[in-house]
């Protein structure tokens, strides 16, 4: 009986979620929910050459479904990003085709990729440990050190810091190779309320390979409970963008 006591406590310890995974959970729902339909802009900073504003419009249900369809300019109106499960598809009107695209690819020509703006579940993708602590602007935050569950994520390692003051805001962000060298650097920002609740409004994802290369995305309007028609989710209804 001991020994079976002691392997059902193993089992009960190993799917209990740690300190850090609790508190992962509760960032990565701060600034988009279960289920969001937001509008959002991306401007694209290169040194030396004007600023590229995109206005999308973007729609998530659940941790599995995520899209993204540019409105301006006019150019590039009707791209669509679309991910489904483990799938990344892209539908460029001018080419009138739709390819998939893997995560590691660059998002709409800036420095966030295609993992970065549908990573629907950070803690599904990654393991986290606490690390510590650390002041961002004056505000404590916790250190979690998060590591890819497999190859597949965009990133090997990330230092991910969120605020201790209860809001769970996530405010900044270094992402890292297999070999230690650092990629990125987000910071998270302009807390204002939007969809009826405060959250983080803006993310600046900085270049640390290349001088002066950063883009911005600000969310515009958010909506965490629209209604959403679920075949919006597929590959077919990129085809009948056409």
């Amino acid at each position: 009986m001991a020994i079976g006591a002691a392997a059902i406590a193993r089992d009960v310890d190993a799917q209990t979620p740690n300190e850090a995974t609790r508190i992962l959970e509760k960032a990565q729902v701060t600034i988009l929910g279960e289920t969001a339909s937001y509008t959002l802009r991306m401007t694209v900073n290169r040194t030396g050459k004007s600023p590229r504003v995109v206005t999308m419009d973007g729609f998530k249900s659940g941790d599995d479904r995520g899209l993204v369809r540019y409105t301006d300019p006019p150019k590039e109106k009707g791209t669509v990003y679309l991910r489904r499960d483990d799938n990344t598809y892209i539908y460029l009107p001018a080419a009138e085709k739709v390819a998939r695209v893997g995560p590691k690819q660059t998002f709409g020509g800036g420095d966030f990729n295609n993992g970065d703006i549908f990573r629907l579940s950070l803690t599904r993708d990654y393991e986290a440990t606490l690390a510590g602590e650390e002041t961002v602007n004056g505000v404590p935050c916790h250190v979690l050190e998060l590591k890819a569950r497999n190859r597949g994520v965009a990133y090997d390692r990330v230092r991910y810091l969120v605020r201790k003051d209860g809001t769970h805001f996530p405010c900044l962000a270094e992402y890292f190779t297999i070999s230690g060298k650092k990629l990125k650097i987000l910071r998270t920002d302009e807390v204002e309320t939007l969809g009826g609740r405060k959250r983080p409004t803006r993310m600046i994802m900085e270049s640390a390979l290349e001088t002066g290369a950063f883009t911005e995305l600000k969310f515009l309007k958010i909506d965490d409970r629209p209604k959403l028609d679920e075949r919006m989710f597929s590959p077919a209804s990129l085809e009948r963008e056409r």
